[in-house]
């Protein structure tokens, strides 16, 4: 029992930890006026100057737009856009939308030029850099955050052989999750919410699953499929159909809120806005929304490509894998517990589905953002299931290693804005090689750094301040834990049975 002293200790490093990781996340906030995030903050300014989604007047702005009729709408789900309009009306009323037409425009902004614009600083968005700035922090950084301290307090129920600490921190900023927080993407509030119906998913909460995979839709359409094979897989394991029924009533108030969305806007209520897209490029969305069949490239790419490969560009999979597969082989049980296993018919299905998408890549993008939603699931529920192995801690950390550097090349260069022509260069071997890698050694760094936002210090400043910030705050905390928390030796099967032999022996001797 925990006496009043260490439950206040408890409380204090879980506070400061989350102030850290908060900051450490929202230090690289994206306010370049690219399409995707500029497609969601759109609705949300229009909405300000004349209560409509109507994007009409800021259209040429991006590419990301659908046409209904003779009127232009963001193709994006639209949750983090009805979410951030009540916020955004709040800084509004507090005076904090207003910027000077040179914002954004004092360092060269270079994520433009593979396509011949060495310096893009004349294509600057000023008006529109608070709402970027607000969504980047509500829809990245704050719900990255949030995945980290869920896994955080998930690992520290257990006795672990390895920090909960390092396990988090290394795993989660060692992937493509932290370089998409900071911006106005949906990829890692979608994770979230989808990580939240799983966790109550397990914890037997159907109902209100239901009601986080419903918002999770609302967020990123494709997550929908976990919605029949969650169903289904209830109903086997629960043997009562009220169960998925509580699940299925959960889901349905946001499969209501899109078809009434829908119908607000294009009259059409079970047609969703991005098979209205307005550009030529994305033409196929208007066919079964651009899904198809699986290629070999794509399942190829999705997976080990080091230039879209999930495993790469969230390297602690590997590990996952490894022991994923060495119980697959050892416990004969561990094959029948998989065939009603939530997350793995998700996961595969999902992955086919992402994999038959026409862009499946994602357009310009650091890592498979598409699956991103898978990763933070993988990720949560992998660390709580290699945590009762006896882990390597040099493995891990080159591993994770490699995945912190890449993260933090991109996020100190182009960020999410890999060119998709590296995809297809056949000089590529990888992205970080063939493209971070040049990009940083030629100190062309991104500006929109905490440092040089507040100082107007050189991004190279700002660049190097995070990594040390990232260093120091992953010691303090990994020492700060196991002050408070003694780390106790992981007594895994295998290791009882010697320990087990050497108790014997030393009793035959005594």
């Amino acid at each position: 029992m925990q006496s009043g002293n260490d439950k206040k200790n408890w409380r204090n490093f879980i506070i400061v930890f989350f102030i850290a990781n908060l900051f450490l996340s929202s230090y690289f906030i994206d306010i370049w006026p690219t399409p995707n995030p500029v497609s969601r903050a759109l609705p949300v300014f229009t909405f300000a100057e004349s209560r409509t989604l109507i994007i009409d007047k800021y259209a040429e702005q991006t590419i990301d737009k659908s046409k209904v009729g003779n009127h232009f709408y963001s193709d994006k789900a639209p949750l983090p856009t009805f979410l951030a309009i009540p916020f955004y009306e709040l800084i509004k009323t507090l005076g904090l939308t207003k910027v000077s037409n040179d914002a954004g425009k004092k360092f060269p902004v270079y994520v433009w030029r593979p396509m011949g614009m060495y310096d893009s600083r004349q294509l600057m968005f000023p008006e529109i850099i608070p709402l970027l700035i607000l969504g980047g922090f509500l829809f990245g950084s704050l719900p990255f955050v949030l995945i980290v301290m869920l896994t955080f307090s998930a690992l520290r129920k257990l006795k672990l052989s390895f920090s909960p600490v390092l396990l988090v921190m290394l795993s989660f900023y060692g992937s493509f999750l932290f370089v998409f927080s900071g911006t106005y993407f949906n990829h890692v509030f979608a994770a979230l919410l989808l990580l939240l119906s799983y966790i109550e998913l397990k914890n037997r909460k159907f109902f209100l699953s239901g009601i986080w995979l419903g918002l999770a839709f609302l967020s990123e359409y494709p997550v929908i499929i976990a919605a029949p094979v969650w169903f289904i897989l209830i109903l086997i394991k629960e043997r009562k159909i009220k169960f998925p029924v509580f699940f299925a009533a959960g889901v349905l108030p946001s499969g209501i809120l899109i078809c009434v969305y829908n119908f607000f806007v294009s009259g059409n209520a079970f047609k969703m806005l991005n098979a209205y897209h307005a550009h030529e490029a994305y033409k196929e969305l208007s066919n079964n929304y651009g899904f198809s069949f699986p290629s070999f490239e794509s399942l190829w790419g999705l997976s080990f490509s080091s230039t879209m490969g999930i495993f790469v560009f969230a390297p602690v999979l590997f590990i996952i894998g490894y022991y994923l597969i060495y119980t697959f082989i050892k416990d004969k049980t561990f094959k029948e517990k998989i065939k009603t296993s939530y997350i793995a018919i998700f996961s595969i299905l999902f992955f086919l589905v992402i994999a038959s998408f026409f862009t499946w890549w994602g357009g310009w993008s650091y890592g498979p953002r598409y699956l991103a939603v898978l990763a933070a699931i993988l990720i949560y529920e992998g660390l709580i299931f290699i945590s009762k192995y006896k882990i390597n801690t040099i493995v891990f950390g080159c591993f994770t290693f490699f995945g912190i550097l890449s993260a933090w090349f991109a996020k100190s260069t182009l960020v999410y804005m890999i060119p998709d022509e590296y995809m297809y260069n056949n000089r590529v071997s990888s992205v970080f090689s063939s493209v971070l890698s040049p990009e940083f050694n030629a100190k062309r760094f991104n500006a929109n750094n905490f440092l040089t936002a507040v100082t107007n210090a050189k991004p190279e400043s700002g660049v190097y301040l995070w990594l040390f910030l990232f260093i120091a705050a992953t010691l303090i905390f990994y020492f700060w834990y196991k002050k408070i928390t003694p780390i106790e030796k992981n007594i895994v099967p295998e290791n009882k049975k010697k320990e087990n032999h050497h108790l014997n022996k030393r009793k035959k001797i005594k």
